[in-house]
């Protein structure tokens, strides 16, 4: 959806709810977009243009960059909420996580190192709150600075005042994607443990109406929802709810990403598929606020780690054993054989532990 910088976007209706026909989303099946705001001022450049052609090449055809492309980088590994379907909710209440909050000159490095490389994309989060990082917005701007094209983040938004608002708008952040799960009060504080839905509601209108105060179109203001039992009724009726403050809407659908989620919680179920070969072991890494280096966003008990940060550079570990091993093993239908890849429900299946 297009929008200018004086024109309000416009709302999505229910009988608009067809999906962006994205390629890549057969490989990453889990992601569902809505509407996509397709004219974005940077999707029109053609750097970014290119970059997404190499995108699409490294998933399909398993071309290896120099370094990769996006890198998901968890600026902190706190988060004030406990949602159930969270797999740091489960590691919290197991006793088996650990709080870190990155430092800016260790972000620095990270971005230092690959932008020269060939470092494209980031997105500053992975299982905790990025905002409780109080140097996130000087994180953006060193990476917008260094020549970064497409920089995300994702909130549970419930941990912004107005400074932090305008900050976030003026960085050079291109996406905030804001993480709410419900439409409804009961719901939305059901799922959103710790969080209130008035509040929420309420920043994310204020952030709407304070980028339209500055006349931008950037960040890109995306809303999503873990598609789930709890709320799957609700599924068709989000974008109406949430279109006039959204450029995108999205879902995500609800894996059990470390088995540790005793509820079954799926609304569809697919068959085990031991010959799927993950795109992100081309494109991708995860910086874990830990200093842990992960193959998988998703990963996170760090099965597969491929190294630490403090030991070495990332085009090392890009460049490592362990990552070629994986590698091949994806290409070769084995990807079971690793731990932590005959975890994910692209290729078991959806199990739910009884």
């Amino acid at each position: 959806m297009s929008q200018s910088k004086n024109t309000p976007p416009k709302s999505f209706n229910d009988d608009n709810f067809d999906f962006v026909d994205d390629e890549l989303n057969q490989l990453y099946s889990h992601v569902n977009l809505i509407k996509e705001d397709k004219n974005a001022s940077y999707k029109n450049e053609q750097n970014y243009k290119d970059y997404r052609k190499l995108w699409r090449e490294t998933a399909v055809s398993h071309v290896k960059t120099e370094f990769p492309l996006h890198l998901d980088i968890e600026v902190t590994s706190y988060c004030n909420l406990l949602c159930p379907m969270c797999p740091r909710t489960h590691r919290v209440q197991m006793g088996k996580w650990e709080n870190r909050m990155m430092k800016l000159d260790t972000f620095k490095k990270i971005i230092d190192e690959g932008a020269p490389k060939g470092l494209k994309a980031i997105n500053l989060n992975n299982f905790g709150e990025s905002l409780y990082n109080k140097d996130i917005i000087k994180m953006i701007s060193h990476a917008r600075s260094k020549g970064v094209l497409d920089i995300m983040l994702h909130t549970n938004g419930t941990y912004m005042n107005e400074d932090m608002m305008e900050g976030l708008i003026n960085s050079g952040l291109t996406k905030i994607i804001f993480s709410v799960d419900s439409i409804s009060k009961e719901i939305y504080e059901k799922i959103r443990v710790n969080a209130k839905f008035e509040n929420t509601v309420a920043n994310i209108k204020k952030f709407y109406e304070t980028r339209k105060k500055f006349k931008k179109d950037l960040p890109t203001i995306r809303i999503s929802m873990v598609r789930m039992k709890e709320n799957n009724h609700e599924a068709k009726h989000f974008s109406s709810f949430w279109g006039e403050y959204a450029d995108e809407i999205s879902y995500t659908d609800y894996r059990n990403q470390d088995g540790l989620d005793k509820e079954d919680r799926y609304v569809s179920y697919k068959k085990e598929n031991k010959s799927y070969a993950c795109p992100a072991l081309w494109q991708r890494l995860t910086v874990n606020a830990t200093g842990e280096i992960t193959a998988c966003c998703r990963d996170a008990g760090k099965r597969l780690t491929l190294g630490k940060l403090a030991n070495g550079t990332l085009s090392s570990i890009w460049e490592g054993e362990k990552l070629k091993n994986a590698r091949y093993l994806h290409e070769n239908k084995r990807a079971n054989e690793i731990e932590a890849c005959n975890g994910c429900d692209h290729i078991r299946g959806h199990i739910v532990n009884k």
